[in-house]
């Protein structure tokens, strides 16, 4: 807990002085205690119980207050926050008196069930399973207390309502009540409403009332109804019982619950409806007494009734006149205090402002009786029933004694009558009174809680804003007085509450609550806030008043004898009560004495000789005594004041007169004390007729020519004697850099006087010029001054010089000022239409033709011009932008040379037939003007032409087109803040600014610019906006389309999808999360995980999208190693520092739209010790079918990190072998062992070595701790004794080597017969391909066109290429980060001048294609680099290419030409094939080709799967690459199943059996790929479910099911293989069933791995 000081007073006085009653200075105060999160976490924890939790508690920063409810008894609120409830004590300081915890708890999403549910087992809930559970926080948005019944009620998010006994709200309010009552009392809440995902914030309302002795709760959730509870406390029997349902009640529309409060007989729910109306239902209390105690009548019509009418009540619609002509229809808050409805309407035309309105309970009830009566009188006009209700049983049974609640009549069916009869509304709505209007002083800020409370029968209510403000008004006008403002924090303030009252009721303490914050503040703070009485009295504040003799404001009870109005005045009183005097005389003359009378005003004061006065004035001040003393006046004499005490420059200042009493200021006046020898400083240009017109007396001395505070000699002098300037007769507009002769009328001089001319150059310089004065007319002469030529060179084009006439040192009034223009042509006149424009303003500016210059006509020798048509013609130079949409609107920018002298010279403005309407404040003189455009009927490319009205015409440059706008609609969606969203279609990029445009249902607007915009699409980042659905709209310009609605959704609650979350200290890992949201709003959102202590956020993507059931998506993020361990090696470095403990655990968080300030927990990462290989001595050989190698490996596979994530090397020992080393891909790691496959002839030459085996991920490096034999040989001490024998061997293969040549050429027409063969088997080949072909565009092909193809994606550019180029998408050099040297900048540049010299790079590709260990991956890689290097200059790359494949094709024109550019053997072949990807990308692959190729490798993949094929060899019999072509022919037989999937363990399946074609030969997992391909043929690859996550099992008749796998205990061993097992192997006939199911445990897929590591 912090205590906060309050704002001291001289800072308020320092920024706001003396008046503090305005919006925008007001009194203000911090609060005096806040409790925070972090304290709630720390008490919740020490004092809340904490038992039968399993889910962990979020941390403080995850963790929010939600509500708060004042208990009964004073001083003391229930606090709800995340998982907890907390009792607090306000008394004092705030504390925490007991707490209970509500969560997290288990959502059992399968079965819809809460936490409370989970010792029940309902019939329709067997399926739920702790596995399936997810931990929810529980927010409890609900709180009701009753200190007379010791009853706690708390409503959360988990879809549960808990009652506690609210003297220790750990204990049950009803011991016996079982936990399968309160999971079937949570039930029945929410019958019949529709689910939502659980840890959803609902809205709830309450209202607890006592009815004839019974005790009743009402509770209104938004969006599922409403439920009444009966309570009864007592020493031995507390209970709650529920005596209705939600169906009991008529649906009315609600859109949002507002209040529920009970009055008299009734209950009163006030609400908003879905039309946007603010209406009030009413029921009667006996309602719900009535139905408790009939509802087991055994009678059918009184019970059908009774069931009935608890949905019955009478509804009306309030409004409030906003003026005469608007309706306030949709209120935002209500409140019922003192026997009134006070509602809250936020208006939409000022986002600041607020109309409270005010209606009595009593003219609501007045006007329900009324329908009533009206019903009872068969009077329907003003009333519409619910239901199907035609009012008959409105006219048969309410008789007029039943209009009203009034005594328990004696017959049940009378009783029904007015209980459960008759819902209707009454059509006419009910008009509350306007009370005040609440002007918030921000604009930027939003109401968002208010409280209304009372105070010597005055309103004043405490407005809590977005910006963390609680300001207090006072409504007693028809503008709300804002009294003073509180600052509670920076967040939004949640809710505003009474914490502490008096004897009375009245509120004394003030609780606000933020999402992270509980304050406390006093209601009142008279005496810190206003510093005098006018100040106090016009805040209006109702608690305070001004007490006089202590001269303070202070409430009525810090005053002694308050209750006497003549010491103390009320706010209530006028501030004119406030005591004051006024002074006579009101002007005092410094350095004298002045006898002065004050006459009181106001209160009436008793004056005695306690009193004194002083003066003051800045740092002055003096105390003298009161002279004579009389009822009401005074009369005192003021000492001198010093004229030191004026400022400088000034003749006079105001000085206070106080009123003391024993030292204390009691009231204060002011008057003005001057020296008129000061006029000539003050008033410098008008000496003499501003002494003469002071408000107090000042006398001109024509003989000193100075202003006295005494006469002088010379008699009286009148201000029509003062000599003066008046005006000036020579031109006022002159040329700059030219003698000029000033001409000056003036009056009243002496001739005989001398007189000069001060003149204020342009410069800033101040020149003196003799003046010469001449008698023109009695009383006026002339004053003649001559001004150089450098006295008045101005360097602007227009410049202003004034001029001053000097009687020696003293300025002579000016009746005006005196100034001249001085105009310079030359400057800013580049233009002709320049020059001209200034000469409309100075006619001795002309454009000088000969010059080509703006100069004056004396020095344009020839060609002076004068207008337009004398000028250049006009050009436009360019035009901005150069496109807009036809249908107008767009602002064209013009600019260009010459382009009129004026606005007016434009006289219209065209594009092809369409007009561009021109803006006049955008006009630049000759050089730029503004249009807009109108709309165009075509599409059409034209220039733009400008009209003038001197008849010449202008014609644009560039040309510019009208295109026609069209955005692709896309659906409904869902957002969050931030996101950006893309929208795509044509001609996006035309016009200027393109707009989103977001619009709430109140009318307020959004608007938001978008950015990055092409042609085809554009990005548009969304602003913040609260949670609600949105119209939106795009404007570009003339164009709007409207989109689909935005609805904005709180940032989704995301959890891991396993407990825990494991990581390598040094290698990081992959951690999966689930996370609550829908395909549309993960559409729009970028998701990032952030590592407490980690520098960087790593990025996340979607693995497996939501379903239409759920909304649960699980998405993969990549975990950085320990930041703790970096932090930690780096102490270890440095022995000054101390070594710092690893963590194994740090906090995880998901971070949306990078978005750091709302960051979701998602659990805490466990670092465990790196993987290591195991102790390896030697390495057996690699398999010598496919490669593969089994590596010992410890706990490589315990993080979440896949085999693509691994590389493996394996490198010679020793020195100089860095560099030589031979890739192994991994195929699958498990706890133990690590397998991966490699060419065996790479590793050839390590056999029987000695070698490292080095592991690789994106942090870590592991190598084996020792050197490792690989492939280790038998004793080769035996060779050296079969030489002799070898070597005879040798000559026996020289004589085999000669009868072979012999037989070489019988091989060579063998040849030729071959190659006929060959052509004979493609030819067999392509008629076989194209009968099945027909098949499958018969069947498969058509049906998969339909449902899959136009969800094809398409790879980016750069992905495209990286897959294409270097047959993968990551780690590929060229796209590389890696920081790069001067020098080897330097190498590289100079090594890409050696490729661009074509006989250089011709030869430097043939050098290496002729080294025989430059194999075909590197001619491949080769062919890449060349690729990337010269893709921006594809000419020469295709030079060079050409200049190979002419020589590649003379190579290849002796062998067969058919295999040519079919295996990519050398350099040349891959360089063509990536020159063919790179001009095939754009138009043809991407924009034609790409679905057609799709759909034919779908095809070749259909055709590849009806033959046989080698899943070991990778081999297959239908196969277009002779490499993967299956050598041996083998017999199969085509078998057809019927194939279907299990949803889940009950047996019901999730898709339509199918009947799917399977070979006999086919592995399960090639079963199982043909089955789903054939059950999920309309999703897409990623879509679909995956081989390795289900188990297939065979049903047949009168036997149990068998589960197929590739290796069981019934499958073939022969030595240390072992035979996969087939569909032939387990007997499957035509038409047999089989199903797909999920494996149900990991038995399976254990025995799976045994059995490789026992035969492999």
């Amino acid at each position: 807990m912090t205590l906060l000081p309050p704002l001291l007073l001289p800072l308020i006085l320092i920024a706001c002085g003396q008046l503090l009653t305005t919006t925008n200075c007001q009194p203000t105060r911090h609060v005096d205690d806040v409790f925070r999160i972090d304290d709630a976490i720390a008490a919740a924890s020490s004092t809340a119980d904490v038992t039968s939790f399993d889910c962990p508690v979020p941390k403080a920063e995850q963790s929010r207050f939600f509500r708060l409810d004042p208990v009964d008894t004073n001083a003391t609120v229930i606090l709800s926050m995340s998982n907890f409830l907390l009792e607090m004590d306000l008394t004092n300081e705030i504390k925490t008196v007991r707490g209970l915890r509500t969560g997290p708890q288990y959502n059992y999403t399968d079965c819809e069930q809460s936490s409370t549910c989970t010792a029940v087992s309902p019939s329709d809930t067997s399926n739920c399973k702790r596995e399936n559970a997810q931990c929810v926080e529980d927010n409890s948005n609900l709180i009701s207390t009753s200190h007379s019944l010791n009853l706690l009620v708390s409503c959360g998010s988990v879809r549960n309502c808990i009652f506690r006994k609210l003297s220790d709200i750990a204990e049950p309010y009803e011991a016996n009540r079982t936990a399968a009552y309160a999971c079937e009392n949570s039930r029945i809440l929410i019958e019949n409403k529709q689910w939502v995902e659980s840890g959803r914030k609902y809205e709830y309302m309450h209202e607890m009332y006592n009815r004839s002795g019974s005790h009743f709760l009402m509770i209104a959730i938004d969006g599922m109804g409403m439920r009444t509870y009966q309570v009864s406390n007592s020493d031995n029997n507390s209970k709650y019982e529920p005596i209705d349902d939600t169906n009991s009640y008529v649906q009315l529309n609600v859109k949002k619950y507002l209040n529920i409060f009970s009055h008299g007989d009734f209950v009163y729910t006030v609400f908003n409806d879905k039309s946007n109306s603010t209406k009030l239902f009413r029921i009667c209390m006996s309602s719900f007494d009535d139905y408790k105690k009939y509802r087991d009548s055994s009678n059918d019509e009184e019970l059908d009734i009774l069931k009935s009418g608890m949905g019955s009540f009478n509804t009306v619609t309030i409004q409030c006149p906003l003026d005469d002509e608007n309706l306030l229809k949709q209120a935002s808050n209500i409140e019922f205090l003192d026997g009134n409805l006070i509602l809250y309407y936020e208006l939409v035309s000022v986002t600041h402002e607020i109309a409270v309105c005010k209606i009595s309970i009593a003219d609501i009830n007045s006007a329900i009786r009324r329908a009533r009566q009206d019903c009872s009188e068969e009077n329907l006009t003003n009333i519409e029933f619910y239901g199907d209700d035609t009012g008959q049983r409105c006219r048969s049974s309410l008789s007029p004694e039943w209009v009203a609640c009034g005594p328990q009549l004696t017959s049940i069916f009378h009783k029904f009558a007015f209980v459960a009869g008759f819902p209707f509304k009454n059509l006419d709505a009910l008009h509350a009174k306007m009370q005040s209007k609440i002007r918030l002083p921000n604009i930027g800020e939003r109401a968002v809680s208010f409280q209304t409370f009372i105070f010597k029968s005055t309103f004043y209510t405490f407005v809590g804003t977005t910006s963390g403000n609680a300001y207090k008004f006072v409504m007693k006008d028809a503008t709300a007085k804002l009294a003073e403002k509180v600052i509670v924090s920076k967040l939004p303030i949640l809710q505003i509450r009474s914490g502490l009252s008096n004897s009375e009721g009245e509120a004394e303490k003030i609780v606000a609550l933020t999402e992270k914050e509980l304050s406390t503040f006093k209601a009142e703070s008279c005496e810190s806030l206003y510093d005098d009485c006018h100040a106090c009295l016009t805040s209006q504040d109702p608690f305070c008043g001004w007490c006089i003799y202590q001269a303070r404001c202070t409430t009525v009870g810090s005053c002694e004898e308050s209750q006497n109005p003549k010491r103390w005045i009320p706010t209530s009183h006028n501030s004119t009560r406030c005591p004051s005097f006024d002074v006579n005389p009101q002007y005092v003359v410094t350095n004298s004495f002045k006898d002065v009378n004050a006459s009181f005003t106001g209160v009436e004061l008793t004056l005695n000789g306690s009193f004194t006065m002083s003066v003051s004035l800045a740092n002055f001040s003096k105390e003298f005594n009161i002279t004579i003393l009389r009822q009401n006046k005074i009369t005192f004499q003021i000492p001198p004041l010093s004229s030191d005490l004026l400022e400088s420059g000034t003749d006079h200042a105001t000085a206070s007169l106080i009123l003391n009493l024993n030292g204390r200021p009691i009231s204060k006046s002011s008057f003005t004390f001057f020296d008129c020898t000061r006029i000539r400083q003050t008033y410098r240009t008008k000496p003499c007729s501003s002494c003469l017109t002071q408000k107090w007396s000042c006398y001109w001395c024509a003989r000193e020519n100075s202003c006295l505070n005494q006469r002088c000699s010379g008699g009286k002098f009148s201000i029509n004697q003062c000599p003066k300037t008046t005006k000036v007769l020579s031109s006022t507009s002159i040329l700059s850099g030219e003698d000029e002769m000033f001409q000056i009328n003036a009056k009243n001089l002496d001739p005989a006087q001398s007189y000069s001319c001060e003149i204020d150059s342009c410069t800033g310089r101040k020149y003196t010029a003799k003046g010469q004065v001449v008698a023109t007319s009695p009383g006026n002469v002339l004053v003649t001054c001559n001004a150089t030529a450098d006295q008045l060179a101005c360097k602007a084009r227009e410049s202003t010089v004034k001029i001053l006439v000097v009687m020696g040192d003293k300025i002579v009034d000016q009746e005006h000022i005196l100034s001249v223009t001085v105009y310079n042509c030359a400057i800013d006149s580049p233009l002709c239409g320049q020059c001209i424009s200034l000469h409309h303003e100075f006619d001795a500016c002309i454009w000088c033709n000969s010059t080509s210059s703006c100069s004056s006509r004396t020095l344009c020798p020839s060609s002076p011009v004068d207008g337009m048509g004398g000028c250049e013609l006009p050009r436009i130079t360019s035009i901005s932008p150069t496109s807009a949409p036809t249908d107008g609107g767009t602002i064209i920018t013009i600019e260009g040379t010459n382009i009129g002298s004026s606005y007016d010279d434009i006289s219209k403005i065209m594009v092809d037939n369409s007009n561009c309407i021109k803006i006049n404040n955008t006009y630049t003189i000759a050089k730029r003007i503004q249009c807009i455009m109108q709309n165009s009927d075509l599409e059409v490319t034209s220039q733009v032409n400008v009209w003038t009205t001197y008849n010449v015409q202008a014609k644009s440059i560039e040309t510019f087109s009208f295109k026609a706008v069209k955005i692709v609609p896309f659906p409904l969606t869902e957002v969050i803040n931030d996101s950006v969203i893309k929208v795509v279609g044509t001609n996006l990029d035309t016009g200027n600014s393109l707009e989103l445009i977001l619009e709430s249902d109140d009318g307020k607007q959004e608007i938001t610019t978008c950015n990055d915009r092409k042609s085809e699409a554009f990005n548009c980042t969304l602003p913040n906006m609260p949670k609600g659905m949105y119209m939106a709209k795009i404007k570009l310009d003339g164009y709007s389309f409207g989109l689909q609605n935005f609805t904005y959704e709180d940032k989704p609650e995301a959890t891991a999808e396993n407990d825990e979350i494991v990581a390598f200290q040094s290698g990081g890992g992959k951690g999966r999360f689930i996370v609550n949201a829908t395909v549309a709003l993960l559409k729009w959102m970028i998701i990032e995980l952030h590592v407490e202590g980690a520098p960087k956020r790593k990025g996340c993507y979607v693995v497996q999208t939501p379903t239409r059931t759920t909304r649960k998506a699980v998405i993969e993020c990549e975990i950085p190693p320990n930041p703790n361990k970096m932090e930690h090696d780096k102490s270890m470095k440095n022995q000054t520092l101390p070594s710092r403990r690893k963590r194994s655990t740090v906090g995880a968080y998901l971070i949306y739209n990078n978005d750091d300030g709302d960051k979701k927990y998602v659990g805490t990462v466990q670092y465990q010790s790196d993987p290591t290989f195991g102790i390896i001595d030697e390495l057996p050989c690699a398999n010598t079918e496919n490669g593969t190698l089994y590596i010992p490996a410890t706990k490589f596979g315990r993080t979440g990190l896949d085999a693509t994530d691994y590389t493996v090397y394996f490198s010679p020992a020793g020195e100089g072998n860095e560099g030589k080393k031979v890739q192994c891909k991994v195929n699958f790691i498990d706890p133990e062992t690590l397998s991966c496959r490699v060419r065996r002839t790479e590793l050839n030459s390590l056999q029987n070595t000695k070698i490292k085996i080095t592991a690789q991920t994106r942090y870590l490096t592991i190598e084996t701790p020792s050197e490792v034999t690989y492939c280790p040989g038998p004793n080769l001490t035996w060779v050296y004794a079969v030489i002799p024998v070898l070597l005879i061997m040798i000559g026996c293969i020289f004589w085999v080597l000669y009868k072979l040549r012999l037989k070489s050429r019988n091989q060579r027409s063998e040849r030729k017969m071959l190659m006929s063969k060959l052509d004979d088997l493609e030819n067999a080949t392509r008629e076989t391909a194209r009968n099945e072909y027909f098949q499958l565009q018969t069947g498969y092909m058509e049906d998969f066109t339909q449902n899959i193809s136009h969800k094809i994606n398409y790879r980016s550019p750069t992905k495209y290429f990286a897959q294409t180029f270097f047959n993968k998408t990551e780690n590929i050099p060229v796209l590389s980060n890696n920081k790069i040297g001067d020098d080897e900048l330097k190498q590289i540049e100079s090594f890409e001048n050696l490729l661009k010299n074509e006989e250089f790079l011709l030869f430097f590709i043939t050098t290496l294609e002729e080294q025989k260990n430059f194999n075909v991956l590197q001619k491949g890689e080769l062919a890449s680099l060349l690729a990337v290097t010269f893709y921006e200059d594809l000419p020469y790359f295709t030079k060079v290419m050409l200049k190979l494949l002419a020589d590649l094709i003379k190579a290849q024109a002796s062998k067969n030409p058919k295999l040519l550019l079919r295996r990519s053997a050398s350099v040349v072949e891959k360089m063509v094939s990536h020159w063919m990807s790179i001009t095939m990308y754009d138009e043809y692959i991407y924009e034609q080709s790409g679905t057609p190729l799709f759909l034919l490798t779908k095809a070749i993949h259909y055709l590849v799967n009806l033959a046989p094929w080698d899943v070991t060899a990778d081999k297959a019999m239908n196969s277009l690459n002779e490499m993967t072509l299956l050598g041996n022919k083998a017999s199969y037989n085509t078998i057809d199943i019927n194939a279907s999937v299990q949803g889940s363990e009950t047996g019901e399946t999730t898709v339509k059996p199918k009947l799917i074609k399977v070979i006999d030969l086919d592995t399960i997992t090639q079963a199982k790929e043909k089955i789903i391909d054939g059950l999920f043929s309309d999703l897409p690859y990623s879509e679909q479910p995956k081989p390795k996550d289900l188990e297939l099992v065979l049903f047949r008749p009168e036997s149990e099911p068998k589960v197929l796998n590739d290796i069981d205990t019934t499958s073939e061993a022969n030595g240390v293989y072992v035979k996969i097992n087939t569909i032939e192997h387990f007997k499957v006939l035509n038409n047999d069933t089989v199903l797909l199911r999920p494996y149900a445990i990991n038995t399976e897929k254990s025995k799976l791995m045994f059995f490789h590591s026992t035969f492999h």
